[in-house]
């Protein structure tokens, strides 16, 4: 008997090379090159095996000096493998991702501007697992569980053959069972709320002099997050710290991050953990999104507060040398007293141009402190915390401010994006309470603050 290969070609170079195809008919392409291991994704083949499509090949190499790495793939489970180094033999497990789109029943995710940590909840149907040789349930039973403490779940949204979009990574604190009914629900947070929030320093807590870019990196990586899970943005300052051993890991981080005055922590929909500037490429880019009264907004609430809103502003140095007054044009009938005056310290050695530069922005931003508007519409799983936000209506197109709060909530009840505008914020500009905090610095000049600001 001859076996004839319709299709043969090579796809790649490498030594011990092995083909792995996925359920959603993706595949990757494993391969050892000088003892390490490399793993090439192809997108989904579809039945198509005669163009496969190569993206950039990753090392994920566990080990140096691998040999003899043998794959397979059990059907409904996963991968399993072997490999040597040198004369240890180790064992490698892949577990496949499990569906559950057919048993949800609601579920949502809540993000906001002023926390990295993002949270979900959800509820399954939990019927008897027919295909199961324990007569299981499907999501959770009295022995066997998909959504134990620390299990993985992955958010993705599509309609028919639309772009997926990825909504986030989580991973589950709570699941609740009750024999013999018909659903189940669990909640969780990100990987910064579960590993970086709940993790404490502990004797790692006095932080050598260094440079600050790498500190923060071997903080997330005694934190059990390998380099593949992070990006951090490359740093100059050198630093050292010291902290109570209690503190946990996400409290000194943000500790730290007060040294750079507008570096931030943030997570992206994939897991990656991200830490830089607002410019870093490694975040997502922001756009601005309009929504039409009546189409893309079914409800809107505003909330109006004069705490915030001030008539006047003075900008100053310390022992008021240099000092300009400037007038704020608040919102139609907002009746402020006439010296409601926000003053703002700014660092000593300021000149008088950029202090008369510093109040006209100020000025310009206050016109739209003091409105936060709330907001349900149709599902939109693209919003991410920082997006702008336009409202278009009969008397033309709005700029309301920064998206601050999402919350997406989906299922059998319905799919919706509830999202949350602060009037005192502008793409590209930021939050009017950031940009005081960077005017206000105790700093002086050629410090970290003042060349921000100047």
């Amino acid at each position: 008997m001859e076996l004839i290969f319709e299709n043969a070609q090579q796809i790649g170079t490498g030594e011990m090379p092995n083909l792995v195809q996925f359920p959603d008919t993706s595949a990757e392409l494993f391969y050892t090159d000088a003892g390490e291991l490399y793993g090439e994704p192809i997108l989904e083949l579809q039945g198509n095996y005669s163009a496969p499509a190569l993206q950039t090949a990753n090392n994920i190499s566990p080990d140096i000096g691998i040999e003899n790495i043998e794959l397979n793939v059990l059907g409904g489970f996963g991968i399993v493998g072997s490999y040597t180094v040198g004369d240890i033999q180790k064992l490698i497990i892949y577990e496949f991702a499990i569906s559950m789109d057919p048993y949800l029943l609601n579920g949502g995710i809540k993000k906001s501007i002023d926390n990295a940590v993002s949270q979900f909840d959800v509820s399954f149907s939990n019927p008897l697992d027919v295909a199961s040789e324990s007569g299981a349930n499907v999501a959770i039973s009295e022995y066997e569980s998909l959504l134990s403490p620390g299990a993985k779940v992955t958010f993705n949204f599509a309609i028919g053959d639309s772009d997926i979009y990825e909504m986030g990574v989580f991973y589950v604190d709570q699941s609740s069972f009750t024999l013999l009914s018909e659903s189940v629900s669990a909640d969780g947070r990100n990987i910064i709320g579960k590993a970086l929030r709940d993790q404490t320093l502990d004797e790692n807590n006095d932080i050598s002099w260094g440079n600050f870019g790498i500190i923060l990196e071997n903080l997330l990586e005694q934190a059990q997050i390998t380099s593949d899970y992070y990006l951090v943005e490359n740093s100059t300052l050198n630093n050292r710290f010291n902290f109570d051993p209690n503190t946990t890991v996400l409290n000194a981080i943000e500790d730290m991050l007060k040294l750079t005055i507008d570096w931030k922590i943030e997570e992206l929909t994939d897991g990656t953990i991200v830490i830089g500037s607002p410019n870093y490429a490694g975040f997502e880019n922001r756009s601005t999104y309009s929504f039409e009264r009546g189409t893309d907004i079914f409800s809107r609430s505003i909330t109006q507060d004069d705490q915030s809103a001030y008539r006047r502003v003075c900008i100053h140095d310390s022992d008021w040398t240099i000092k300009t007054f400037a007038e704020v044009e608040n919102f139609i009938g907002w009746n402020l007293q006439a010296n409601k005056t926000l003053y703002v310290e700014v660092p000593k050695g300021t000149n008088q141009t950029d202090v008369d530069a510093y109040a006209q922005e100020i000025t310009t931003r206050l016109e739209n402190v003091g409105k936060v508007e709330s907001f349900t519409g149709p599902f939109r799983p693209q919003l991410v915390c920082g997006d702008g936000a336009n409202i278009v209506d009969e008397k033309g197109n709005h700029n309301l401010g920064l998206i601050t709060e999402i919350n997406h909530t989906f299922g059998k009840d319905g799919f919706f994006t509830n999202f949350t505008v602060d009037s005192g914020g502008r793409l590209g500009k930021g939050r009017f309470s950031d940009y005081i905090k960077l005017l206000s610095r105790d700093s002086k000049s050629g410090s970290v603050g003042y060349d921000e600001i100047v």
